[in-house]
């Protein structure tokens, strides 16, 4: 049996920190980033972080959703609970954790390859679930892995990134990791324009672009009853799909694995969604909403100025302005002439 002194720099640095602490943490005010390296408790943090701050606005979906900033929504109270929601089914199941409490409005992300099964079966085994508690296998095997990482690395696990505050191992050593509102800082990042997964892409070897020629119709059927559930719980839905860096949509378009992909894009499966009461996005070319190459955190997440000039383009949408009607667009126009190409807010520490 582990001692009980040696919880102590497990607990110090973030690993064995239960998500629901880390949710009360954040939702008080708590200046850090979190990400543990030896557990995944993402979507628990995300569900218990909305049902303490009860957000007007939620995002969800998978990482691809997860570079919407609260300070993007102002007024409205908004809470990214993305990068959580990987498996179609996951949707409605978050909403029915939500119990009594319904967002206004969820703006989620979809793409083509939840709908494929064999992306469907890697997430089987991902927790919905609190971190394992006193001597659980789980537990025991975070702080070996902790002390693990002390010997490899002769770094004691201070709780803090070059100045940031920090939580979890992954977010002490890189600054990666989960802000207050729920969105992803990905921390320095060198520019990575895609050339290195074309070939992989075109071979239909590239995660997550998994190769499949249809849509899941049993997966469709799952998202059916997502909005379905929605709608009952009177909640409006946002879906948009974001773009990937050229080169990898260019290689995706060559390729002959992703029949799906092009069944996705169809006329007939966007006309799927809007009949489905989803304000639906299509933002797969950056030309569609003005989006610069450079613009991206790897070549499948688009940063943070990205984000703002989609949702420039959406605020034109009448129905979508209705929802927000107090979000500043000159604002948002103000903050991009002073963007980098990964960061629009920058982050401050103590963080509002």
């Amino acid at each position: 049996m582990i001692a009980v002194p040696g919880l102590g720099i497990p607990l110090l640095c973030g690993e064995l920190l239960p998500v629901s602490t880390v949710a009360w943490l954040q939702a008080h005010g708590a200046s850090f980033v979190y990400l543990p390296k030896l557990s995944d408790h993402s979507y628990r943090l995300k569900v218990d972080a909305v049902l303490q701050r009860k957000p007007e606005a939620v995002a969800m979906g998978s990482s691809r959703a997860n570079q919407w900033r609260s300070a993007m929504f102002h007024p409205t109270r908004f809470y990214n609970a993305a990068n959580a929601v990987f498996v179609v089914r996951d949707f409605a199941r978050m909403l029915e954790e939500f119990g009594d409490f319904s967002p206004r409005v969820i703006i989620f992300s979809i793409d083509y390859f939840p709908f494929v099964p064999t992306f469907e079966t890697t997430y089987s085994s991902q927790s919905r679930g609190e971190i394992g508690g006193w001597a659980t296998p789980e537990q025991i095997g975070i702080i070996l892995g902790v002390f693990e990482d002390l010997v490899r690395t002769r770094r004691f696990p201070w709780p803090s990134y070059d100045g940031t505050p920090a939580l979890g191992l992954s977010a002490i050593r890189t600054g990666s990791g989960f802000r207050l509102d729920g969105s992803y800082n990905y921390g320095s990042r060198t520019f990575d324009d895609g050339t290195d997964s074309v070939s992989a892409i075109e071979a239909g070897k590239q995660w997550p672009l998994v190769p499949a020629q249809r849509l899941d119709s049993s997966i469709l059927r799952d998202f059916e009853r997502f909005t379905e559930l929605a709608r009952q719980k009177g909640i409006a839905l946002v879906g948009v799909t974001m773009p990937y860096i050229p080169k990898v949509r260019d290689a995706i378009e060559r390729s002959s694995h992703y029949g799906a992909w092009r069944q996705f894009r169809s006329a007939e499966t966007q006309e799927w969604i809007r009949n489905q009461g989803v304000l639906y996005f299509d933002f797969s070319r950056l030309e569609s909403f003005g989006g610069r190459p450079d613009e991206f955190a790897d070549p499948y997440h688009p940063s943070e100025p990205a984000y703002i000039r989609m949702l420039l383009s959406m605020l034109t949408e009448q129905r979508f302005r209705a929802l927000f009607p107090e979000i500043d667009a000159h604002d948002l126009e103000e903050r991009l002439k002073h963007a980098t190409r990964l960061e629009a807010y920058r982050d401050k520490w103590p963080a509002n």
